[in-house]
């Protein structure tokens, strides 16, 4: 909040923000424990090795991805959102929803990333071991790409932690109903990730930038006389 208010020109400190949230009863949403497994991981599909090893740093963008799956309550059942992110900027880079959890959402997911993207071969894609990233089809897209896959850990939800940090924002800050249909749901990611999230949600790993500002400000050239 403090960081926002400085972003909009307000010059005040943290503790004035604190004060004044506290007298008008504002505070973080904290959303409840109650979880389900997306991870299917008793499958007989080959099993990348971890290449991150919990070191969540890259140098440039489109040199890491990292990829997770996550349920949406809607009042028809279960919706499973696939997430893209580039560990560099934190920028959603590819998305889709679906009422089926499979091998098709991951690709289609992967998809929209590499038609947005066009990265070079080499690139890591990170996910956990699921079914879904562990299937032919998913492996066989990364590897026309010369896309390079990466595990983790059986049962470990640190070594994706970046995800899950995002996934934990998603729900605390968007999913907090329960949508009537999978088209609302979709509605409401869209909104989330593209209207809020890349263009404006502050990143304190990113200097407190948004995934948009901080990767404008990567791209853009040196003036002249500038170093």
């Amino acid at each position: 909040m403090h960081r926002e208010l400085l972003k909009r020109g307000f010059q005040c400190s943290r503790n004035t923000v604190a004060k004044y949230m506290r007298k008008a009863g504002i505070q973080a949403n904290r959303r409840t424990k109650f979880r389900i497994s997306t991870t299917d991981s008793n499958h007989n599909e080959p099993i990348a090795n971890n290449l991150l090893e919990q070191k969540f740093s890259a140098e440039t963008i489109d040199q890491v991805w990292l990829t997770d799956i996550t349920y949406i309550p809607t009042k028809e059942g279960f919706s499973y959102l696939c997430v893209f992110i580039d560990l560099h900027s934190r920028k959603v880079v590819g998305w889709k929803t679906s009422r089926n959890i499979d091998s098709e959402l991951v690709v289609s997911a992967l998809t929209q990333a590499l038609v947005l993207r066009s990265p070079e071969a080499g690139l890591i894609v990170h996910s956990d071991r699921g079914s879904q990233y562990a299937s032919e089809h998913f492996r066989s897209r990364l590897t026309a790409h010369g896309l390079i896959q990466s595990m983790s850990r059986r049962g470990n939800c640190y070594d994706n932690a970046p995800m899950e940090s995002f996934f934990k924002s998603y729900k605390t800050e968007e999913a907090q109903q329960i949508y009537d249909t999978h088209e609302q749901a979709t509605r409401g990611v869209s909104d989330y990730i593209e209207c809020f999230y890349n263009p404006l949600r502050l990143h304190s790993s990113l200097g407190y930038q948004s995934p948009i500002d901080f990767e404008q400000a990567v791209k853009k050239p040196l003036l002249v006389g500038e170093s």
